[in-house]
C-alpha cells in the first residue's frame, strides 16, 4: 500500500507550469498508465468516451510481492479526464469512492481484503504540456482515507470498526509536479504542500485484553524533490532504479508534530506521547553517492506503563543526524561525513532522584555533538549485492580510510565539558605499526573543564570509590596539562610519521 500511495502521488499530483500546449485526455491517461507500469503495476481498465471526456472505470492495478508467492490487486474508483480549455486536461475523482486491496496467493486465491473509503473536498487537478513533458497542478481542501472493511477469506471472518479502525486525512493541499520522459529515463520534479496530516489507528481484540491505539498529527507538512527513474526499471531489484543516471533527492518538512500511543497486552496499558516544534528529513541517493539527514527541534517524550519502574519525562531542544558517503568504486579518494547533535537534553526530577536524590549533580541541559569528515577509497559498489556478499564470505574490506577530521566535538553534561578537534591521515600500506590498522599521522586537541568537580560529586554520592577516582586522576595527569582556569586541562595527542604517539610532546608509545 505504501508503494501504491507513493507512486500514485507522483503520477497524479500537479504542477503549474509552462505556457499552454495541446494535450488530450487520452494522452494524459496513456502517460499515467505508462508511469504506473514503470513501477511494475499491471493495469486493466475500461475506457469510455463521453463527449470529449475520457472516463476510466473498473481500473485494477496488480503488483507482485517480491520474493513471495503472492500479489496485491488494487481496484480504484473511476477517473474522468476532461478537456479544460487551451489544450489542458482536468482529472477528477468522485467525492466519495472505494479503494480495495485484495491479497492474493498462488496467483488466484484471495486470502485477505481491505476496503478504504476515499473522500475529498474541492480537489482539483489540471494537466498541461505535451506527451512526454507534462505539467500537473493540483489543489484541494482535504483528502482522506477511511478503513471500512477488513476480511480474512481463509477464516471467513470480518473485522468491524469496533475491532480495527484507521483514518488518515491531510489538507489543505497544493503543489506542482513536472513529469518528463525520453527514450531512457523519466524525470519528476515536485513541490508540494500537504497542510496538516492526521492519522488515527485503533485495535481492540474482542477475545482478550489486547488493545492498541496510535495517533499522529503533523502540521505544515511539505515536500520537494527530484527523481529520475530508468524506463526499464526492475521492480524486483530496488538497486536498478539507481543505474544509468537514476536518482532520488527529496526533502520532507513539518512545523510541529504530536504522536500518542497506547499498548495493552493484558497487564495494563503502556502509554506514550512525543511532540516536536518542527522537523526535517532529507535523502539523496544515486548510483555513486548517498546522503541522509534527519533533524527535529523541541522534542518531548512522556511514557508510563506497568513494565516501567516510573513515568519517563524528558526533552531535547535539538536533534540532528547526517550521513554522506560514496556508493560506487573509485580509484581516487572521495569525501564522506558523519555528524550528530543531541542538544539541550533535560529530564524530569523524578528520574534524576533515582540516582541523585541529594541533588548533588548539576541538572543543566546536556549536549553531545560532533562532526566527522573523511576521505575514503571505495573498492566495490555498495549497491551490488553480489560484491557485498563476496566481501562477507572472504572478510574483505569494502574500501580504505585515507583521512579523518574531527570538528566541533562537544560533551557538556553533569557540570563537566569536553571539547575537541583534530585531523589524521592514514597510511594503508603500513599495517604493522598499529597491529593491522593503517598507520595514522596527525594530532588531536582536547580541552576539559569540571572533571575533578564531577569526580568529587560522584565520590560524595557513593557512585565512585576513592581508589578508582585516584586512578582516574593519575591517568588525567599523564595525558593532560593544567589549564589557565581552575579545574581545567588541555591535551594534545599526536602520532608522528615514525608511528610514535606523543601526549603534550612526551612520547608514550
Amino acid at each position: 500500500m505504501k508503494r501504491y500511495a507513493t507512486a500514485s502521488a507522483l503520477a497524479i499530483v500537479a504542477m503549474a507550469g509552462q505556457a499552454w500546449a495541446d494535450v488530450t485526455p487520452q494522452q494524459v491517461w496513456d502517460d499515467f498508465e505508462a508511469y504506473m507500469s514503470n513501477f511494475g503495476y499491471q493495469i486493466t481498465a475500461t475506457e469510455t468516451m463521453e463527449g470529449s471526456s475520457l472516463v476510466v472505470s473498473d481500473m485494477t492495478m496488480v503488483v507482485t510481492i517480491p520474493e513471495e508467492d503472492g500479489l496485491v490487486r488494487v481496484t480504484m474508483p473511476p477517473m474522468t479526464f476532461a478537456e479544460a480549455g487551451e489544450g489542458s486536461v482536468s482529472i477528477t475523482y468522485p467525492e466519495v469512492g472505494e479503494v480495495t486491496l485484495f491479497f492474493v496467493e498462488d496467483e488466484d486465491e484471495v486470502v485477505g481484503e481491505v476496503v478504504l473509503e476515499m473522500t475529498h473536498t474541492d480537489l482539483e487537478m489540471l494537466v498541461s504540456g505535451n506527451p512526454g513533458d507534462l505539467t500537473y497542478t493540483y489543489s484541494g481542501e482535504r483528502v482522506a482515507l477511511d478503513l471500512t472493511r477488513v476480511y480474512d477469506h481463509e477464516d471467513e471472518e470480518e473485522y468491524g470498526r469496533d475491532i480495527i479502525s484507521a483514518t488518515m486525512s491531510m489538507g489543505p493541499l497544493s503543489g506542482t509536479s513536472h513529469i518528463m520522459k525520453d527514450d531512457v529515463m523519466r524525470s519528476i520534479e515536485q513541490d508540494m504542500t500537504m497542510g496538516d496530516l492526521a492519522l488515527d489507528v485503533k485495535f481492540d481484540d474482542p477475545e482478550g485484553d489486547d488493545a492498541f491505539m496510535f495517533t499522529m498529527a503533523l502540521a505544515g507538512l511539505s515536500s520537494t524533490g527530484t527523481t529520475r527513474l530508468p524506463l526499464d526499471l526492475d521492480v524486483e531489484d530496488p538497486t536498478s532504479m539507481f543505474k544509468n543516471g537514476g536518482m532520488v533527492d527529496a526533502v520532507i518538512k513539518h512545523t510541529g508534530g504530536k504522536t500518542e500511543f497506547s499498548v495493552n497486552e493484558g497487564d495494563g496499558p503502556t502509554t506514550g506521547m512525543f511532540t516536536s516544534s518542527g522537523g526535517e528529513f532529507g535523502v539523496a541517493v544515486s548510483e555513486t553517492d548517498l546522503s541522509y539527514r534527519l533533524s527535529a527541534t523541541d522534542q518531548t517524550v512522556a511514557m508510563a506503563g506497568p513494565e516501567l519502574p516510573l513515568p519517563i519525562n524528558a526533552a531535547l531542544g535539538e536533534a540532528g543526524f547526517a550521513l554522506a558517503m560514496p556508493l560506487s568504486p573509485s580509484e581516487e579518494p572521495r569525501p564522506a561525513s558523519l555528524s550528530l547533535t543531541l542538544g539541550g537534553f533535560t529530564m524530569d526530577d523524578m528520574l534524576w532522584n533515582i540516582f541523585d536524590p541529594g541533588e548533588v549533580l548539576p541538572r543543566d541541559p546536556a549536549t553531545v555533538a560532533f562532526s566527522l569528515e573523511a576521505m575514503v577509497t571505495p573498492f566495490v559498489s555498495l549497491l551490488d549485492p553480489e560484491s557485498m556478499e563476496k566481501l562477507g564470505m572472504t572478510d574483505g574490506m569494502p574500501g580504505e580510510l585515507n583521512s579523518l577530521t574531527l570538528n566541533n566535538l562537544v560533551v557538556d553534561a553533569l557540570g563537566a565539558m569536553v571539547k575537541g578537534s583534530g585531523a589524521f591521515t592514514f597510511d594503508n600500506s603500513d599495517l604493522q605499526t598499529f597491529g593491522g590498522v593503517p598507520r595514522p599521522e596527525g594530532k588531536l586537541d582536547v580541552s576539559i573543564a569540571g572533571a575533578n568537580g564531577l569526580v568529587d560529586s560522584l565520590i560524595s554520592m557513593g557512585l565512585l570509590p576513592e581508589e578508582d577516582a585516584m586512578g582516574f586522576r593519575m591517568m588525567m595527569s599523564m595525558f593532560t596539562v593544567p589549564g589557565e582556569d581552575p579545574d581545567t586541562a588541555t591535551s594534545t595527542i599526536e602520532v608522528n610519521a615514525e608511528g610514535h604517539v606523543l601526549a603534550n610532546g612526551q612520547r608514550i608509545q
